[in-house]
């Protein structure tokens, strides 16, 4: 009986080799035919058999170097914090790091790939801090949020500004309820993992680049291990040289950094090389000196890249331009008042520092309500998109909990299986990480972060409504999100966190209506911190997605990789949230120049469903156009933040990914071929690459919380 062939969007034809090999059980790891046959379904399901029996005696289990990896994705934590403030976007920079330094102590490939995932857990768990959590800080220092939570400081700046003043409960509150989420957000990808890696595996746009370098691992000897310290002394000027230009570009001398005191003019302010504000009406073309951008847009390659620029030419050279033209209406939050677009030049704006208001920067206020309105309808048609998604994982959780972890509980393999599969393997251990700790998760996470709060001083129904809202929410938001990272190599967090934001805002309000009363203060500080742990829990699903995809390739136990991942989350959570508080308050108070693209869309998002001060019809015009461009091309959620974004820092971005394509086209390629390169060399050129592109994000950024720490720290201190 000849079965049914299974359809799929993402599966490849498998080889007739790779076939052969696999039926007669050849096929090993980072084999030739292992990297002609990605995502064929075929080879994926023979490596997780094969990794089942195997993987044990690979995959050994290291606490040393785990701690070793955590230390580093604490460093990184920090590192992304002010690298997401700067440019509002988050680099995985820790795992190359992780690799190098597998590579030059002779790690196998499946230890690199665990602590590499270890490093991940704690880098990245930052995500909901970078995005969201300073806006709260920006609607304290307005006022927004009431008196009780702003005071008057004259020491800061030439003639003062308010500073804002969050109790210490509402930040422990956000890290403790961040480590429970992000630890509820690793576990619920185990449902997915055999689905979207294995039966059905999904694509993971640029996981063949880490797979290559774990091949490049497999067989270290001395010309790899000279080559990694090589990497390393590169990635350390690169480091070096960007930090001290960084130095220059935002140390402050005075009042003014050194290269402000050099080249400050009306055509150089704060690192941005401009043409004359007076004549920014119709638009302000900016070109802003920012190595991290040139760095993240080589790691993104051009097409990426591009299509996020996309995004903000539009809004630079089309929105602005048509605003201005019609004159259109502009709401002037901090006067209360609305005026004519054209009639807003030299009014003072809290987000331009050392800048006036124009009618070019007040019809970027405009576009970026346009691009979260972008942001959002994309962002629901993925939902609806994926509506076939949630019959899948409905069908696997009931198998799942009809099936228990697959060994009747007495690890012996005799109970039911969870999706046909054992997960626990007689005498050896756990292959997969137990299904029954998902419940016991979601039952911690939900009284936890209720009692959390309900301490922390917010009443008791809507602490526990909110607990409910995050452990489902995490669940089916996370799913979008978990399948758009593997189909376009983003996670949509931005988008995703919007909607978690209008649903807790609309739920708050709604309570409110019914009696059970918040100030506006309270429901925007619990909105968004339920929205900051939100964004920690769907970044841990979305980046253990490349983690378990490498793990098949290169001989992994999955067990191994959640236990790696979970302990980074504790001290990558409370990093993030100091750090966090630091950076929220020199960026609330105009002490640093930070463009933190999604913490003020965030601030305007909050006050739009709070008070509807501005034009709907803008906002649903974005809505329209996230709803075509993610029909279009699939990546509305990208054009909208590029929508959101400042030109000055997207141009370098720009060159980035096209100076990539340029150097592989026209350098690397006619070199290979002329010398005949072997893939390991071409990987090695292509990993020193990676290495200018990490030191360039890292130098900056470095320097740049240096600098923060510098500035900040008095502040918070009363000095």
């Amino acid at each position: 009986m000849v079965g049914k062939v299974r359809r799929s969007a993402y599966r490849q034809p498998v080889t007739a080799d790779g076939l052969r090999k696999i039926e007669t059980g050849e096929l090993n790891w980072f084999d030739t035919e292992m990297f002609a046959n990605f995502n064929t379904g075929v080879l994926e399901q023979y490596l997780d058999e094969k990794n089942r029996t195997e993987s044990f005696k690979l995959s050994a289990w290291s606490w040393k170097k785990i701690f070793i990896a955590i230390f580093i994705g604490s460093i990184f934590a920090l590192v992304n914090q002010y690298v997401g403030l700067k440019v509002g976007l988050v680099v995985a920079g820790s795992w190359y790091v992780m690799f190098l330094l597998g590579l030059a102590l002779k790690w196998n490939p499946a230890e690199i790939n665990v602590s590499s995932t270890a490093s991940n857990g704690a880098a990245m768990i930052c995500t909901g801090f970078v995005f969201t959590f300073p806006a709260i800080y920006l609607l304290a220092v307005g006022g927004f949020l009431g008196e009780e939570y702003r005071v008057w400081d004259s020491s800061i700046g030439e003639a003062g500004a308010y500073m804002p003043i969050i109790p210490a409960s509402i930040v422990l509150i956000a890290i403790i309820a961040t480590i429970l989420s992000g630890i509820l957000g690793v576990l619920y990808f185990i449902i997915f993992r055999r689905i979207w890696l294995v039966e059905d595996p999904l694509p993971v746009p640029g996981f063949e680049a880490t797979v290559k370098l774990l091949d490049l691992s497999n067989t270290v000897g001395k010309i790899q291990s000279k080559e990694a310290k090589r990497s390393v002394r590169l990635a350390s000027f690169w480091i070096s040289a960007v930090a001290f230009f960084t130095f220059f570009r935002d140390f402050p001398i005075g009042k003014r950094s050194i290269l402000d005191h050099m080249f400050g003019s009306e055509y150089y302010q704060n690192g941005d090389i401009m043409q004359p504000i007076s004549d920014a009406q119709y638009s302000h073309f900016t070109f802003t000196l920012i190595p991290i951008q040139f760095g993240l847009g080589w790691f993104m390659k051009f097409k990426v890249a591009l299509l996020i620029f996309l995004g903000t030419a539009f809004t630079w050279f089309v929105v602005i331009p048509l605003a201005v033209h019609f004159n259109v209406p502009y709401y002037y939050a901090e006067a209360g008042t609305t005026v004519a677009i054209n009639n807003c030049w030299g009014i003072f704006h809290p987000e331009l520092i050392n800048l006036p208001l124009t009618p070019a920067y007040a019809g970027y206020d405009i576009a970026r309500i346009m691009a979260i309105g972008c942001i959002l309808g994309a962002g629901f048609t993925a939902l609806i998109k994926m509506a076939p998604v949630f019959k899948t994982v409905t069908v696997d959780m009931v198998k799942a909990s009809k099936g228990g972890d697959s060994d009747g509980g007495d690890g012996t393999g005799g109970g039911k299986k969870s999706v046909g599969k054992k997960i626990f393997i007689p005498y050896k251990g756990w292959y997969e990480w137990p299904l029954s700790h998902i419940k016991a998760m979601i039952i911690v996470t939900f009284f936890g972060v209720g009692i959390v709060f309900l301490v922390g001083g917010f009443p008791v129904i809507q602490s526990f409504v909110f607990s409910a809202l995050l452990v489902s929410t995490t669940f089916f938001l996370g799913a979008i999100a978990v399948k758009v990272m593997g189909e376009t190599g983003t996670e949509p967090v931005s988008a995703t966190s919007f909607i978690v934001l209008l649903m807790l805002v609309s739920t708050f309000v709604g309570l409110d209506a019914i009696g059970l009363h918040m100030s506006r203060g309270m429901i925007l500080i619990m909105a968004l911190v339920g929205t900051t742990v939100f964004g920690g829990a769907i970044s841990m699903s979305g980046d253990i997605i490349l983690n378990f995809k490498n793990g098949i390739y290169c001989g992994n136990r999955p067990y191994h990789l959640v236990k790696a991942l979970t302990p980074g989350i504790i001290p990558g959570a409370i990093i993030a949230a100091l750090s966090g508080v630091v950076l929220s308050i020199g960026l609330s108070t105009g002490v640093l120049n930070l463009a933190a693209p999604q913490a003020h869309a965030f601030e305007l998002f909050a006050k739009i469903l709070m008070v509807g001060q501005v034009d709907l019809s803008v906002f649903f015009i974005g809505i329209i156009l996230g709803i075509f461009i993610e029909l279009l091309i699939g990546m509305g959620t990208a054009f909208g933040l590029g929508m959101y974004l400042p030109l000055g820092i997207q141009i370098p971005m720009l060159l980035g990914g096209a100076g990539r394509d340029l150097w592989e086209k026209k350098i690397v390629e006619p070199q290979a071929k002329a010398e005949k390169w072997t893939e390991r060399k071409r990987t090695l050129k292509l990993l020193d690459s990676y290495m200018m592109a990490t030191g360039m994000i890292v130098g900056e950024a470095i320097m740049g919380t240096i600098i923060a720490l510098y500035l900040v720290l008095p502040l918070i201190s009363g000095g």
